[in-house]
């Protein structure tokens, strides 16, 4: 059963990713790393805000 599973993960993969240009596939990184950046700087901000309130 896993061979079936592994056969059809690898046959979309290999199917799709010849297909796919490279400058989408570097576009896409750069947004998710961007993405992932601006989501810890929030992060750090809710809490140091948090923070400030409840010394308050």
């Amino acid at each position: 059963m896993d061979n079936y599973r592994i056969s059809i993960f690898g046959g979309i993969v290999f199917g799709v990713l010849p297909n796919l240009p490279v400058k989408d596939i570097v576009v896409t990184m750069c947004m998710a790393t961007f993405g992932t950046i601006t989501s810890f700087i929030v992060t750090l901000l809710l809490r140091w805000i948090g923070k400030w309130f409840v010394r308050r």
